[in-house]
């Protein structure tokens, strides 16, 4: 935490409610001296209630024939001049004891109230002539105790300036020489105001002004009040200024107003507290389109995407005027954006159930990322922003896992099927690749996906067509490409057996076989699991807990509650299929193990299909679209799956230990 937030949160600590002054901050305004009364109607600040009376006649009348109710030869006359409305509000707030005083405040004092048709300033004043009027007080100013009256009015003149060049400003681009007077006119004020903030005869003459209007209203304490929140009232006029030339865009001058507020009266404002008064009204507005937002999408789901576009276009304007105002960790900043952040993570729930539009979902996300503060919130965010990624990545994935399928499916010679996979995925592959994250889950799959299939190439061209060219072309391609360190250990250890059988048994090719084969079911077990998962991914965009598990159907389970699976016999090996040595007259024995050591690795096989299977149902149980039955549907073909391969490895596990049972009693009786 910085040192003015520091001090401001510890000013926010003080017990001011009581000595605040609401009337003073309520005409603290960028307005203040458009609204002043005696700006308005020309009166002097000493003016008596007849006096008041009279004058007030006096305009009516002048009204009333047409004629300027405005004295243009005063001191700062106001351009454009007072409407009559503004006149007749202005001779009103002079009735008000408490308005009147703090605009007798807001304007030029005479040396001694009563006094000011003899005092030389403020006729100076009365005739336009402003410069005689500074002159007399620049030459009192450091009098001492008698020189606040002349600090007052230098405070009021620099300040009457500045603000109404900067109200100016607001729609007028000021050259660089003028906003440079303008600048030395705030700072000429400040210095002012700042001493006169806790000068003691200075506030002695607010008391004694007080006691000489004798209103029963208006207490002396009343000045204690005024006191106390002068500092705060002044920085209120920055911070509304600071807004309005942040919302015209101009957000140099935004900064310059509020490096004003935080560099003056240090010690007796609190900034943080006087900006959140007056962004209250912005947060009102954001607060208003978050309601109407929620509405809408409540009414039409499928109006919730453009309900969170608007509301994101409205939140990043008032985050912008926020992030002016306060530091990144403010609990103020952070509690308003992460309810915009909240809301924007619901919407797309409503809109992907009605039309299941992943890009538009992620897009809102994305821009909804950059609001939240708190950690969870953004955790959510981030895990639907992962899921939609996948689902798109996934999409553009199709047509290679089309081709891997029906590679796998097809009996053509392996040299063809290589062929046809250089031909078609891995010639788009640099392509394809280029559209996916760097780093992903579906970017992995794939490239794990591509060399399971080559190594079936591979293994197919040896064990059946015993054609070395293909089974090394392929284990390397396959090499190449695979990603996970296990099935690139075991490639490895493929293409070192490869060329040892290559040394021994000279490569031919053999006539072509149909069927299917052991190496061919096996891959297509495990793509079809890789290809299966990422299909069910992209069925929802749901929060995690948006579903009921009585829409589907569930896997068997165990007693605790668990996901069962049947494991074989044995220990765990990835990939089961080997290269095989072509020998015709192996023994008994020896055909009989390697029969149960590749039966071993495809319930292995099979046991990691169902893991894997079983965990992606978990993941996805409660992202199931409730609404659409295609959804409910693929879920639960998903689920009857998975039991069917529960099932179907219990009944392989019991056959494999009855020939494991078989093959040891044969190698007792026949190790005799």
């Amino acid at each position: 935490m910085s040192a003015s937030a520091e001090r401001n949160r510890e000013r926010g600590r003080r017990p001011q409610a009581a000595l605040e002054c609401k009337p003073l901050l309520e005409a603290a305004t960028k307005d203040l001296f458009r609204r002043n009364a005696f700006r308005i109607t020309g009166l002097p600040v000493d003016a008596t209630t007849r006096e008041v009376g009279r004058f007030a006649d006096k305009l009516k009348l002048l009204a009333e024939v047409g004629q300027d109710t405005h004295a243009q030869s005063s001191a700062f006359p106001m351009k454009p001049p007072p409407s009559l409305d503004e006149i007749r509000e202005a001779f009103q707030k002079l009735k008000d004891p408490e308005k009147r005083l703090i605009d007798e405040f807001f304007w030029f004092w005479p040396e001694e109230f009563g006094s000011s048709q003899s005092d030389p300033a403020m006729q100076a004043l009365a005739k336009g002539d402003g410069q005689a009027a500074v002159k007399i007080w620049a030459a009192r100013e450091s009098d001492g105790a008698d020189g606040v009256v002349a600090k007052h009015n230098l405070a009021l003149v620099y300040h009457v300036c500045a603000l109404d060049w900067d109200n100016y400003a607001v729609e007028n681009k000021l050259d660089g020489e003028r906003r440079q007077k303008v600048t030395a006119y705030w700072k000429d004020a400040f210095s002012r105001w700042e001493k006169l903030a806790t000068n003691e005869a200075f506030w002695e003459r607010v008391t004694d002004r007080i006691r000489q209007l004798n209103e029963p209203n208006l207490p002396t304490g009343f000045a204690r009040r005024m006191r106390a929140t002068l500092p705060e009232a002044l920085d209120k006029i920055n911070a509304e200024l600071a807004v309005a030339f942040a919302e015209a865009g101009q957000i140099e001058l935004t900064r310059l107003h509020i490096q004003f507020m935080r560099e003056t009266h240090q010690g007796l404002d609190n900034v943080d507290k006087t900006a959140e008064m007056v962004l209250t009204p912005a947060r009102n507005r954001l607060k208003e389109h978050i309601r109407a937002a929620r509405q809408r999408a409540d009414q039409n789901p499928r109006d919730a995407a453009n309900a969170a576009r608007e509301l994101l276009e409205h939140a990043q304007q008032t985050l912008r005027l926020f992030d002016l105002f306060f530091e990144k960790n403010s609990e103020i900043r952070g509690d308003l954006f992460d309810e915009v952040a909240s809301l924007c993570n619901q919407l797309p729930v409503a809109y992907h159930k009605a039309t299941g539009d992943d890009e538009t979902c992620l897009n809102i996300l994305k821009a909804a990322l950059p609001f939240a503060v708190s950690m969870e919130l953004r955790r959510q965010i981030e895990e639907n922003i992962s899921t939609l990624s996948g689902n798109l990545a996934f999409k553009k994935l199709e047509p290679v896992y089309l081709l891997l399928k029906s590679l796998q499916e097809s009996n053509e010679h392996p040299r063809r099927k290589l062929e046809k996979l250089k031909s078609g995925v891995l010639y788009e592959l640099d392509v394809v690749l280029a559209s996916l994250p760097g780093q992903s889950e579906v970017r992995d799959n794939l490239l794990d996906s591509i060399a399971i299939v080559l190594r079936g190439i591979s293994l197919d061209a040896w064990n059946h067509y015993q054609d070395s060219t293909t089974a090394v072309a392929a284990i390397e391609l396959a090499l190449k490409h695979g990603v996970s360190a296990e099935l690139k250990r075991r490639l490895a250890e493929d293409k070192s057996t490869l060329e040892s059988l290559r040394l021994v048994y000279p490569s031919t090719t053999r006539p072509q076989q149909t069927g299917n084969n052991a190496a061919g079911c096996l891959i297509w077990c495990v793509i079809g699991l890789v290809i299966w998962a990422i299909v069910a991914a992209t069925k929802s965009c749901d929060s995690p807990n948006s579903h009921s598990g009585n829409r589907s159907s569930t896997p068997s389970t165990a007693a605790n509650g668990q996901t069962s699976t049947p494991r074989p016999v044995g220990g765990n090996r990835a990939l089961g299929n080997t290269y095989r040595v072509p020998s015709f007259h192996a023994e008994t024995l020896r055909a009989e193990r390697a029969e149960l050591d590749s039966e071993r690795a495809r319930l292995e096989a099979l046991d990691t299909q169902i893991q894997e299977l079983g965990a992606q149902i978990d993941r996805e149980r409660l992202y199931v679209d409730g609404a659409s039955q295609y959804s409910v549907n693929t879920f639960n073909a998903k689920v009857s799956a998975y039991n069917a391969l529960v099932e179907k490895a219990k009944t392989a596990n019991a056959a494999f230990n009855q020939k494991v049972e078989e093959y040891n009693a044969k190698l007792e009786r026949y190790g005799r």
